[in-house]
């Protein structure tokens, strides 16, 4: 079975990720709680590290699988006539153009604290246009919520 590059480096981060979260999370728990007993270690507060790294992992494939996405919007006039009004609606959710080649329109989050918070710089969208539709590809979220925009723009010609 083949997995693209790109596919393990997400599984990666994204287990970095909730590993960091879990840890953070635990030095609250453990620094500010009331009472403590001295027999009570950071590291005791992980009653099952084995299963704990399990699920750093399973949770490191899965959320790769279901939280980036590829969506087709259909485009009521051609791409290059809609162009600026696509420009206009990534800048408006803080997206700037960093790449143009062979069709495919390359867009990076403006704010460098967002992109590291979106699972490690993941936050790239790219937009393969051709005269009658574009495809979004990146995150979920931001993809419905960008693939909204556009639809929306398309109902009000």
């Amino acid at each position: 079975m083949f997995f693209p590059p790109r596919y393990i480096i997400r599984v990666l981060k994204s287990t970095l990720y909730i590993a960091f979260f879990v840890a953070i999370l635990l030095c609250f728990i453990y620094f500010l709680s009331d009472k403590r007993d001295a027999s009570v270690t950071l590291w005791s507060l992980i009653a099952y590290p084995v299963r704990m790294l399990i699920f750093f992992v399973l949770f490191g494939i899965a959320y790769p699988l279901v939280s980036f996405v590829k969506k087709d919007v259909m485009l009521v006039r051609t791409f290059s006539e809609e162009r600026i009004n696509i420009l206009n609606i990534f800048d408006s959710m803080g997206y700037e153009l960093t790449s143009e080649k062979d069709g495919i329109l390359t867009f990076r989050l403006k704010s460098k604290f967002v992109r590291f918070m979106r699972l490690f710089y993941e936050d790239m969208i790219e937009v393969e246009y051709n005269e009658g539709k574009v495809s979004l590809s990146g995150l979920r979220r931001d993809i419905y919520r960008l693939t909204r925009y556009i639809e929306y723009l398309n109902k009000n010609l």
